[in-house]
C-alpha cells in the first residue's frame, strides 16, 4: 500500500508540473476595469432593489461565517470576506427596508467597476430554471434512467497543494493502479461504467429529461405517491462541457438564432435513434444529492431567488456580488418578443456553459413562466460589479 501511495504521488506531482507548464504558456491578456459613478448605469435612478437587498442578505449570511481573511475574490480581482463583512453586517441588522432606502445602502457601501477594452465589453446572458420530472425511487418501465450520486472512486486533486502557482486549480479523475486518469466520460457511464460504485437517487423517465436537468443544475422529482424530492449538483466528472445546442447547430438541425431548450427537446424526442450519439457529444456528467431545502441551492450555499440570482463565471466574477445587469428578457406572453431588464442582481451560483469575464444566467424559479423565458432568453447584454468601497485600492487595474 505504501508503494502504491508513492508512486500515486509521484503521478500526481507530475501532472501538476505538466500542468504548470501549460499554464504559463497559456498566460491570457490581464482584463481592464474602470470605475464609473452609480448616475451613469442605464436605469439605476428606476430600479427597484428591495428584493436584490434581501438576495443580498442571503450571501451576507455566508460572507460573516468566514474570518475575515479568507480570499473570495478571484485571480483578477482579490477580495478577502472581510472586505465584505462591514456592508453585511449593516445588512444582516435591517429587518425591513423600502425600495429606496435598499437603493440608498448600495450606494452607501459599494462602487460600480465594469470590464472595459477601449469600450464596454458585452457578453451573452441567458436563463435557467428548476424544472420537475416525474421519477421514481426504484427502477421502472418508465422510469430507466438513473441519477447518479458522486460516485466512490471519483477524487479530486488540489494541485495548489504540491505547487502554489495552481493554488485553486483542480483536476478530477480516478486511480487507475498507480496512475491518477481522466474520470469516465458521459458514453461510459451510459454503458454501466458507475452502475457499483455510485448510488442512485432517483430513477427518471428519459435520457433528455436527465440531460436538461443536468443543464439546470437542480431540480424536483415528483414521486408516484406525488412527494416531491429536490436534487441539487454535487460534482462533475472533470470532462469538459459541450452544449447539445452547439451539437445541434453544427448538424444544421437548428441555428444559433433559433436555438431553444424547447426546440432542442422536441428534436431529440422526435429522432431517438439518434438521441444518444447527439447527448454522448457532451463528455461532460454531472451527480446529484438530495436538497434538505424546498428550492434551487446555488454554488454560494445559499437559496437561489428567481428572477435575482444569477450564475456567472467565478474565474472572473467573486461570488456574492451585486451586478447591475443592463440587458432584454422575454415577454411571459410571447417569447419571441424582448422587453428591457434592468436589475440589481447578486453572483449566487455557477454553470458548466457559462464561461467568459461577462457572462450570465438569470435563475427564473419553477413553473410553466420560468420555463418559457429560460428556455428562450439568449441576448447580448451588460453588466456593472458593486464593489466594496474598502477593497477598491486594492485592486490594482481599477482604473479611474
Amino acid at each position: 500500500m505504501k508503494v502504491k501511495l508513492t508512486y500515486l504521488l509521484i503521478a500526481v506531482t507530475a501532472i501538476a508540473f505538466g500542468v504548470v507548464s501549460w499554464w504559463y504558456s497559456q498566460q491570457q491578456p490581464k482584463p481592464q476595469y474602470r470605475q464609473v459613478q452609480f448616475n451613469t448605469l442605464p436605469g439605476w435612478d428606476k430600479g427597484q432593489f428591495k428584493k436584490s437587498f434581501q438576495t443580498f442578505q442571503t450571501s451576507c449570511r455566508v460572507f460573516l461565517k468566514q474570518d475575515s481573511g479568507r480570499v473570495v475574490g478571484t485571480p483578477q480581482i482579490y477580495l478577502e470576506a472581510g472586505d465584505w463583512h462591514p456592508a453585511c453586517r449593516a445588512a444582516v441588522k435591517i429587518k425591513s427596508i423600502n425600495e429606496q432606502a435598499a437603493k440608498v445602502f448600495f450606494e452607501k457601501w459599494f462602487s460600480p467597476v465594469e470590464f472595459y477594452n477601449d469600450q464596454p465589453v458585452k457578453g451573452l446572458f441567458t436563463g435557467y430554471y428548476m424544472p420537475l420530472f416525474k421519477g421514481s425511487l426504484t427502477k421502472t418501465s418508465e422510469y430507466s434512467v438513473p441519477l447518479y450520486e458522486l460516485p466512490k472512486d471519483l477524487v479530486t486533486v488540489d494541485l495548489g497543494l504540491f505547487l502554489p502557482q495552481l493554488k485553486k486549480k483542480t483536476i478530477v479523475g480516478r486511480v487507475a493502479g498507480t496512475k491518477i486518469v481522466p474520470y469516465y466520460t458521459r458514453e461510459e457511464i451510459n454503458k454501466g461504467a458507475i452502475k457499483d460504485k455510485a448510488k442512485v437517487i432517483a430513477w427518471i423517465h428519459s435520457p433528455v429529461d436527465r440531460v436538461f436537468l443536468e443543464i439546470q443544475g437542480s431540480g424536483v422529482i415528483e414521486l408516484p405517491d406525488g412527494t416531491q424530492m429536490y436534487v441539487g449538483y454535487d460534482g462533475q466528472n472533470g470532462a469538459t462541457y459541450t452544449s447539445i445546442a452547439s451539437v445541434l447547430i453544427n448538424k444544421g438541425v437548428m441555428t444559433k438564432d433559433n436555438a431553444s431548450m424547447q426546440r432542442i427537446k422536441k428534436y431529440l424526442e422526435a429522432h431517438p435513434k439518434q438521441m444518444d450519439a447527439v447527448i454522448n457529444k457532451n463528455k461532460s456528467f454531472l451527480f446529484f444529492k438530495k436538497l434538505s431545502l424546498d428550492g434551487a441551492l446555488g454554488s454560494q450555499g445559499v437559496a437561489l431567488t428567481p428572477g435575482y440570482s444569477m450564475a456567472i463565471d467565478r474565474k472572473w466574477i467573486p461570488m456574492g456580488t451585486p451586478l447591475w445587469l443592463s440587458t432584454t428578457r422575454p415577454d411571459s406572453h410571447d417569447p419571441n418578443v424582448n422587453k428591457p431588464m434592468q436589475r440589481l442582481m447578486i453572483a449566487q451560483d455557477t454553470g458548466g456553459a457559462i464561461r467568459g469575464k461577462v457572462r450570465g444566467d438569470v435563475f427564473w424559479g419553477g413553473g410553466d413562466k420560468a420555463t418559457l423565458i429560460a428556455g428562450h432568453m439568449k441576448n447580448e447584454g451588460h453588466y456593472w460589479l458593486l464593489l466594496p468601497l474598502q477593497a477598491l485600492d486594492r485592486i490594482q487595474k481599477l482604473k479611474k
